[in-house]
């Protein structure tokens, strides 16, 4: 057998089996491009680099259908079909709900790259996996070399093909038409999905609609810009942390981290001048933020697919009682602080963090509230938080006892709750902060 019949053997073995693989960070990135695309087998208009978290990754778009048929097909269903397996059979046409699969194997250069395609609006897009071998050293036993190429090792190879099939099906599902939201609860929908990519390892694409949702600064929940900060930093992506904590800096004119702390030069000059000017209590500040962003992302992550998919009743129930017991355990650590200090001050953690305060006694027991209320009434009086947030209570403990409501802030399922007075409604309103609304 010739040495290129038995590469293209390997070739079909691997993708019978079929099945993840990890390798070593890429370095001469414009070489190592290059000498991949002498190996792909067919032209490729633009490859451009997409993920390196787990094996090189690259992402292209032809301006037109690429004719050259592959070695194996996929639906989008995972079903997989090794392609030409008999010589009789004949060329098709690509339909756009089927991937088309090559895997070229390289003994030259001890890998394995895989390019998964699909077809939309008659071009042809995909993806370019790059297994490559790897050498690791180990002390007490020397130098190991896994050789991905190496026949021996074909069902290593095809577990690792089988992990790009299911990769490359939930990014091409997870590249829906999506926009920059014009609402907040476009805002929490493209955040959930983001972080469902990110949640399996679809770091690129979860960046895309990340930056999608960070937009429109107006729905913007601002602590999620430093915990995404954080898990970029996670995988490696410092300039996309960097970006996001830029944002927020932006965003809010007294924010800052421990300069100290911070991973960035340009970044650690501005931090240590917020910190002579505002001096908060940081460690308090953040734990607030944190149990603000859990009241919100839980909550809303129940509403929305509750909206969306009522008939979900089972997982409907499980995030609702999810939400809930967020809401117990925010309320036990936010009187805990309360406790411990008193209400916070404004001049002790900034404004955004005192909603955390404010937002979990809105969703916790009536009798909560009302004892909550003195306190919410002294902040108000002290300049620590608006008006506006003690007139929502106040709507929300007279609604939950029976009596018309004031601010004209809170609703059931079949609008509005009732008002105290209609027609003063929007001068009181305006007392607080709050804008006019219109009364059918």
């Amino acid at each position: 057998m010739t040495k290129k019949k038995l590469l293209v053997g390997t070739a079909a073995l691997v993708l019978i089996i079929l099945a993840g693989c990890q390798t070593n960070s890429i370095s001469e990135t414009q070489r190592f491009e290059a000498s991949i695309r002498k190996e792909l087998p067919f032209h490729i208009d633009s490859l451009r680099w997409f993920d390196g978290v787990d094996m090189a990754t690259y992402q292209f778009a032809n301006q037109d259908y690429v004719t050259t048929l592959p070695d194996a097909e996929i639906g989008m269903n995972g079903d997989v079909s090794v392609y030409r397996t008999f010589d009789y059979q004949k060329a098709s046409r690509q339909a756009e709900d089927i991937i088309w699969r090559n895997v070229v194997v390289s003994k030259k250069n001890q890998r394995i790259i895989c390019i998964d395609r699909y077809l939309r609006d008659g071009r042809t897009k995909g993806y370019v996996y790059v297994l490559q071998s790897e050498s690791k050293k180990y002390p007490s036993l020397g130098t190991y070399h896994w050789d991905v190429s190496d026949p021996h090792n074909i069902e290593s190879a095809g577990a690792a093909l089988d992990h790009l099939r299911k990769l490359t099906i939930s990014r091409i599902k997870g590249n829906g038409n999506y926009t920059a939201p014009a609402s907040q609860d476009d805002y929490w929908t493209l955040m959930f999905h983001a972080d469902s990519l990110f949640a399996n390892g679809l770091y690129a694409e979860a960046k895309q609609i990340y930056d999608l949702a960070f937009a429109e600064d107006r729905y913007i929940l601002p602590s999620q810009l430093s915990m995404l900060a954080k898990k970029m930093m996670a995988i490696h992506n410092d300039e996309t942390a960097q970006a996001y904590l830029n944002h927020r800096v932006r965003m809010e004119k007294d924010f800052y981290e421990e300069p100290s702390a911070c991973p960035y030069p340009e970044l650690r000059d501005t931090f240590e001048l917020r910190k002579q000017t505002w001096n908060y209590n940081l460690p308090l500040k953040e734990k607030l933020e944190w149990i603000f962003e859990r009241d919100q992302y839980d909550r809303m992550l129940w509403r929305l697919t509750a909206n969306s998919h009522p008939e979900q009743t089972r997982q409907n129930d499980m995030l609702r009682a999810r939400a809930w017991d967020t809401d117990s355990t925010n309320l036990v650590m936010v009187n805990e602080i309360l406790a411990d200090g008193g209400f916070p001050r404004k001049s002790q953690v900034g404004e955004f963090a005192l909603l955390a305060v404010w937002s979990v006694f809105q969703h916790n027991p009536l009798e909560q509230q009302k004892e909550f209320l003195t306190q919410l009434e002294e902040a108000v009086s002290n300049g620590d938080i608006a008006p506006m947030y003690l007139a929502m209570l106040k709507d929300r403990i007279d609604v939950r006892e029976g009596r018309p409501q004031k601010y004209g802030t809170q609703s059931g399922s079949d609008g509005l709750c009732p008002l105290l007075d209609a027609s003063r409604v929007n001068e009181w309103r305006k007392e607080v902060g709050l804008p006019p609304i219109e009364i059918k």
